[in-house]
Order: structure tokens, then sequence, then C-alpha cells
């Protein structure tokens, strides 16, 4: 592979944190005592199988091709300060993120912007060669009250069930704006905020447009607000209220409530409940949004196995959405290559855990999933969402085999291997989606550079 010598801002600016920090991570109480200066290396193959054909577009040269293969390594080094000592302490974090393309050819790369991908295509519309390389710097003042409150501006990564910030790809996501949080009652936990921009996965820059997963993205969207409150008890009881406003888009409220109770030696069992209501407000750049989805879990552990069954429900002729490429499992069948939220969905979940701890070996586990959904109908669906018009009685399953083990000890303790495999197949008249086989793999190396 050849480098690229273009002159890259962001790239400079991101290996200019990782060799100068060092130097600054040590220092006087305050700012600097509690400071973390951590370097992450990630390793990640991503490659997705079309099986039934010619389903992807190379967006340079507009030929079809039945695969999409990605191999990259991301650095990510996060800097985070103490807090200047007194009543209102203030501090700073930086994170410099860099990626390196180590495989994938120009017919092989998506274009890391509207679909799965790990490396961005050179253009303002993503329709270029792949990028050999790419990297920003993520800097977040922060100002602490009296212990139990936090206010930060920059470039943040909010964690609520209406906007859950996105690292499932090489590089974290990011969004432009201003968060709060307070914990000064036991238990309680309240947070918001107000989003001016994003930076997304692929991204080299903070002023991306916001928008929604399957919407797309707004120019006429300035900001999004949203607010929350967290209960924990006895870490037995777990209950989240959440709400967001995507400006000229919707308002979404979402309600999680989360149980775990022992029953005996080795047995426990778990329950969760997700709701989400979803309108149209201002403009409506969506057109109207009427829409409630719900989930439903049950689990049960035994010693080193649990089972999980779950139902989803999509109340609405237009599926279940979210902030753009902001992603968790925020309904309890969200999966690995279906969201399993199209219009009007009923979807059932099966789950299987093991811990391989029982046998001996600590670190590894296993997750096999079985999700299938049917009753798609997007006949009342609005033209944002024209891909669902044609679908009637759309069906769908998805089968997941994910492997992880981290090492537990040793120099190469919190070294991380995940293998992730899935296989997705649609059936009846569900054209919104494609037959997929999926594989990723994933290396993840932590590193304290405080020990240097």
């Amino acid at each position: 592979m050849r480098p690229d010598n273009n002159k890259n801002p962001a790239r400079i600016a991101s290996l200019s944190v990782l060799l100068v920090l060092p130097a600054v991570a040590f220092g006087e109480e305050g700012f600097f005592d509690g400071s973390s200066f951590t370097l992450l290396n990630r390793n990640f193959y991503f490659s997705q199988d079309f099986r039934n054909g010619a389903s992807v577009t190379n967006p340079q040269t507009g030929e079809k091709k039945g695969r999409r293969t990605e191999w990259a390594h991301g650095l990510i080094a996060t800097f985070e300060s103490g807090f200047t000592p007194g009543a209102v302490g203030f501090g700073l974090d930086v994170r410099g993120l860099y990626g390196i393309k180590l495989d994938g050819g120009d017919g092989l790369v998506g274009d890391g912007n509207g679909g799965p991908g790990l490396i961005p295509r050179r253009g303002y519309n993503f329709d270029g060669k792949p990028k050999d390389e790419f990297g920003k710097v993520d800097v977040e003042l922060k100002l602490r009250l009296f212990e139990d409150t936090e206010l930060r501006y920059g470039d943040v990564r909010p964690l609520s069930p209406v906007l859950n910030t996105s690292d499932i790809r090489l590089l974290p996501q990011s969004f432009r704006g201003t968060t709060l949080r307070n914990t000064s009652l036991e238990g309680l936990t309240l947070q918001g905020g107000k989003l001016e921009s994003s930076s997304d996965r692929t991204a080299t820059a903070h002023n991306g447009d916001l928008g929604t997963a399957y919407g797309g993205r707004f120019k006429e969207a300035d900001d999004f607000v949203y607010g929350g409150v967290d209960y924990n008890l006895d870490d037995r009881l777990f209950l989240r209220l959440h709400h967001g406003r995507l400006d000229d888009v919707w308002n979404q409220s979402a309600f999680y409530a989360d149980w775990r109770q022992p029953l005996g030696e080795g047995v426990s069992f778990n329950a969760a409940f997700r709701y989400y209501r979803t309108r149209d407000t201002g403009k409506s750049l969506l057109g109207d949004l009427d829409n409630d989805s719900w989930s439903l879990q049950a689990g049960v552990g035994i010693g080193a196995h649990a089972f999980t069954v779950a139902h989803t429900r999509i109340d609405d002729g237009s599926p279940f959405d979210y902030v753009w490429h902001t992603w968790d499992f925020f309904l309890n069948t969200n999966s690995q290559v279906s969201d399993f939220n199209n219009p009007n969905e009923r979807v059932w979940l099966f789950r299987y855990d093991y811990d391989f701890a029982a046998v001996g070996i600590p670190g590894l586990a296993l997750i096999a999933r079985y999700v299938r959904g049917t009753d798609i109908d997007g006949r009342d669906v609005g033209p944002a969402y024209a891909a669902y018009q044609k679908v009637r009685d759309g069906r769908h399953w998805e089968r997941n085999v994910w492997l992880s083990y981290v090492v537990q000890s040793g120099p190469a303790r919190d070294l991380s291997f995940r293998l992730l495999q899935a296989t997705h197949r649609v059936n009846g008249d569900h054209s919104a989606e494609a037959d997929i086989d999926e594989l990723r793999l994933i290396l993840e190396f932590p590193l304290d550079l405080r020990m240097f």
C-alpha cells in the first residue's frame, strides 16, 4: 500500500496528539492529578456477501458487486484530565483518531457514509476512491460543579436511549454541542444536552448534518435537544425516561425498565421492557410520524448458561427510526445485520449465552441468537421511507454466532478478540433488505501510556 502524501490537517493534528500528550500527562495536583492517557489499537475486518447477486454499487464507477470487504486499523488516543481544585473545577479531554486502510480495493469498499463500512471515500458525495488513511481530533472542555455536576462542551459522545453515540466501526462517532450530567442524589442520574452537528464514524470534520438512520440527513435540522433521568435501585431495578427533539423532524420519548432478581445459588431471573413514542414536529421533514414501538424481554441464568426470549412490535406504518448512525440495542431484538424495526413488524428473538470460565477458560464467551420478523407492511409509509412502499407481506430471519475472548493476565492483559458472524435471509416480498452473510473480526489492544 502506498501512503497518501497529501497534507491532511486532521491527520497531522491526530499524530501531534499522539506525540505530545505523553509529555503532559503527568504534573501537579488538580488538572493532572487523576488524569489518564490511553491508546486503543483496533484492527477490524468487515465482510458482507450478498447471496442474491449484485446488490452493491461502486459509487465511483456504478459497477454492481455481490460483496463488500474492508480491513483497516484504527488508533484512538485519549487524554482525560482531572479537574482543577475547588468547588468549580476545569478540565480538558482530547481524542486523536486515526484510521489506516489495510485492504479493500475500489470495488469492495462501501461509501463509508450511508451504508455499513470502515473506510471513507474521497469527494463531497463520497464517490471517489477509498482513502488510504484518515483522522480527526475531538476536544471536550469540561466543568465540574460541587463534585456531582459535569458540564461539557465540544466533541461530545452522549449515551441516552434517544441518542446513543456509535462505536461499532473502526473509529467512534461524536457530536459537537453541550451536555450536562448530575448525580447529586444516590441512585439517580440526570442528563441532557444540545447538539448542533455530527462527526460520523469515517468523518474528518465536525460539521456534519443531523438526521435519521432511515430518513437521511437534513441541512434544515439545526439541532438535537434531549434530556432524561436514570434510576438505579441496588443494581436490581434500573429505570430510564428520556426525551429528544430533532429539529423540524420529530419528538421521541423512551422508557426503559430492567429488573434482575437472584433466585438461588447460581440462578437468576431478568426482565426488560422498552417503549418508544415518536411524533413529527415543526416542518415535519420526514412527513407525518405517529409511531409507537415496544419490546419485552425475559431471561434466566443458570450457572454458566443464560437463556433469553424477547418480542418486539412496531405499531405504525413507518419503521422505528433513530438519530443518524447512532446505535445501540435500542429495542430488545435489534441485531447485527438488521434492526428488525420495519413498518408493522412483529419480532421474536431467542438467545443463548455461555461463559467458558465454568470449564477453566475465563475470558471466553459465546452468544448464539436467532431473530425472526414477520408482518412487515409498508403500504402507508411516506416518501421518506419509499423503500418499503411495495412491501405487503415481508418476512426475514437472522442467525448470529458471537465469540469473544479477553486475555486475563500477563503482558497482553486486556487484549481482546471478537468474531461476529451473521446470516440474514429475506422472504415474502420484503425488498427493503437483502440476503447477507456477514463476518466481522475485531482485535483490540488498549495501552495505558502513563506507565511509560
